[in-house]
């Protein structure tokens, strides 16, 4: 049955696509997100479905009579210099297995595309509105559904994630978190009543989700999201006392694994194996960088083995903290830090590209934001600045995964130019012709 509902989204999909090429712009984020062919168990698995509406997409944007004037900006010249870099990375790789190089390089072009293509078709406030619900039908509520289960269960269900890039608990606490802004956007462009009682059901529910994946970074970053959410509220007052008050009732009644994980924060340097492992692998990949400055060792380079072996010696008494000698029976170990993940893949130039490109898109949404603001754009506003939150709460629950190429990172970077380069912050009557 799953198989068959999965031909007929697929079919009508490609149907909506040929009308408008944004149709399978939201199809394909959808899908990256979803991976909806995981749930199925038949002949569906088999059907390329995102690479299908991925074609058809391109094909429909070629002879769309109605397709915008394309515009470049800096966060294209960043992300697109940053893609250039990591091919300059992937054929100077020093994997062993150099053709697992080429495959991440291979899926990263993908990511890449689908940022370019978001900059060609997006246009207005409706496409944009758009897009963002297909990423909120995509993730957040998987994350709701999960919720769910977590709270039926009294916490005993552990939420991980089901699509591939985010299939691990942290990934996907991440993931939420970064979502979790755009929910509260929709819920303040929405009118009608009901769905907005639905959306914050679903950003209530995603928080449960977060606390689900009993994620510690990802509680680190909901917690700094929250407070950068609540210096941009105009009542600070009235949320702060309802945090001080729902706040202890809500850890006294959660469940107590959940609580003894939490704990660990503090231990985590001299008790945590698995902090530890990461420990060790930042320090690889600082290695890598260190001799190979310009292009790092290539994709996950932390995890070949030969490239394990070779530093894991020099470690111990590596960087300022102090770590026990890698036996020779630990695997190696991915870097769970996006700064460190494109240290060890791409050098010390590769990161700044990657630095450079992050600070420019939240630099940008920022100067987005005010803009709005200053000219009234009341739906402008609140999107640039639920993107700049996510950003925050990318950046900070970052430094616990290996997401540097995940595709919601670069969309939020292609929505930003859009609305620079369309100038979507200026009211109808000032904004130019393309």
């Amino acid at each position: 049955m799953r198989d068959l509902l999965l031909l007929g989204f697929m079919c009508a999909a490609v149907y909506f696509t040929f009308k408008r090429p944004l149709a399978g712009l939201a199809a394909w984020v959808w899908i990256a997100l979803m991976a909806p062919a995981k749930w199925a168990f038949g002949f569906s698995q088999d059907l390329r479905l995102n690479l299908t509406i991925v074609l058809f997409t391109a094909l429909s944007y070629f002879v769309w009579k109605e397709k915008p004037k394309p515009q470049f900006t800096s966060i294209h010249f960043w992300v697109l210099f940053f893609g250039f870099w990591m091919l300059i990375s992937t054929v100077f790789n020093l994997r062993v297995d150099s053709g697992y190089a080429w495959m991440k390089y291979n899926e990263f072009v993908k990511v890449l595309a689908l940022f370019v293509f978001i900059t060609l078709i997006l246009k207005s406030r409706k496409d944009i509105n758009t897009f963002i619900w297909a990423v909120v039908l995509g993730l957040s509520a998987y994350a709701a559904m999960e919720a769910v289960k977590f709270v039926l269960s009294a916490g005993a269900h552990r939420i991980v994630g089901r699509s591939g890039i985010i299939a691990d608990r942290n990934d996907l606490a991440v993931a939420i978190n970064m979502c979790l802004p755009l929910v509260v956007y929709l819920w303040s462009c929405t009118e009608d009543k009901k769905l907005k009682l639905g959306l914050l059901a679903l950003a209530l529910l995603n928080v449960l989700a977060i606390v689900g994946t009993y994620s510690r970074g990802g509680f680190i970053g909901l917690i700094i999201l929250a407070l950068a959410m609540w210096l941009k509220s105009n009542r600070k007052i009235i949320y702060l006392v309802i945090a001080l008050m729902a706040l202890p009732v809500l850890y006294a009644n959660a469940p107590e694994d959940w609580k003894e994980r939490q704990s660990t924060v503090e231990t985590a340097t001299t008790q945590d194996g698995s902090f530890i492992g990461r420990i060790w692998a930042w320090k690889i990949a600082t290695l890598i960088a260190i001799d190979n400055p310009m292009t790092g060792g290539g994709f996950k380079a932390t995890t070949d083995p030969i490239l394990w072996r070779i530093y894991a010696p020099e470690t111990p008494l590596f960087g300022p903290v102090e770590t026990p000698v890698i036996e020779h029976s630990i695997e190696p170990k991915a870097a769970h830090n996006i700064y460190f993940q494109v240290l060890g893949s791409a050098g010390f130039v590769g990161l700044f590209i990657f630095l450079s490109m992050m600070i420019t898109g939240f630099w940008v949404s920022l100067r987005n934001a005010s803009k709005a603001k200053k000219n009234g754009v009341r739906w402008c506003q609140d999107l640039s600045n639920a993107i700049s939150l996510a950003f925050v709460g990318y950046g900070v629950t970052g430094l616990n995964v290996s997401l540097a190429y995940f595709e919601l990172v670069y969309a939020f970077l292609a929505i930003i130019a859009v609305i620079k380069s369309r100038e979507l912050y200026a009211a109808e009557t000032t904004r130019p012709l393309n």
